[in-house]
């Protein structure tokens, strides 16, 4: 379905954004119980964000209050690892990262009128990468470095960011790090953290430009 699918009211969409945090939650269980293999986990989870932003660009002009739809639905309470997801995406809650909680920028729905689909990737590239690093076992090389490729490539032709932009630059410089590594080498603890706060900062830098700050 495209973005410019036929108009829908809130009712609507609150039932789509639900369904896709409820199957994120079953994704991200899933996936964290070793029962789904990165490859599928990444694919889904990339299609289900899409779609989750569809229905947020459209519920952002209807007055959508986050929080209050959370609430009212009691999302984290049936629903945590999509809800943790969504939160994620949206940037509207810090991000623990070794012990310490992180600061993000929130996902300016309201700025967002071009590539609403390659911004979701993005988004979803950082949060899949996150995922593979919280898990530890599946932090390896060869899972991590196709990961950085997409966000890479996505960087390079989305406006605002370019092959010489510094986030694409210090991506860049990760691949090179990592690839010198054994493929299936599972990172260190020290540079797993180094990793999940830089994917931060990148989803940080990203939201930034989509505001103009």
């Amino acid at each position: 379905m495209s973005y410019s699918s036929k108009n829908k009211s809130q009712f609507e969409l609150e039932a789509e954004l639900f369904s896709c945090i409820a199957t994120i939650d079953n994704l991200s269980q899933s996936f964290a119980d070793g029962i789904l293999d990165p490859g599928m986990y990444r694919r889904q989870l990339r299609s289900l964000i899409r779609d989750a932003f569809k229905a947020r660009f459209k519920l952002q002009k209807l007055g959508f209050n986050l929080d209050g739809f959370l609430d009212r639905e009691s999302i984290a309470q049936k629903y945590p690892y999509g809800a943790e997801k969504l939160r994620f995406a949206e940037g509207v809650a810090p991000i623990p990262i070794g012990g310490e909680n992180v600061e993000t920028v929130a996902m300016p729905f309201q700025h967002m009128k071009n590539l609403p689909a390659k911004t979701a990737d993005f988004v979803a590239g950082a949060i899949e990468l996150i995922d593979l690093l919280r898990l530890r076992s599946v932090a390896r090389i060869d899972l991590i470095v196709p990961n950085l490729d997409d966000m890479e490539a996505i960087l390079k032709a989305y406006p605002g960011f370019g092959p010489k932009s510094d986030v694409v630059k210090e991506i860049n410089n990760w691949k090179e790090m990592l690839e010198a590594k054994p493929p299936d080498e599972v990172l260190e603890d020290g540079l797993i953290k180094r990793l999940e706060f830089e994917a931060v900062r990148w989803l940080n830098s990203f939201r930034r430009s989509l505001r103009g700050d």
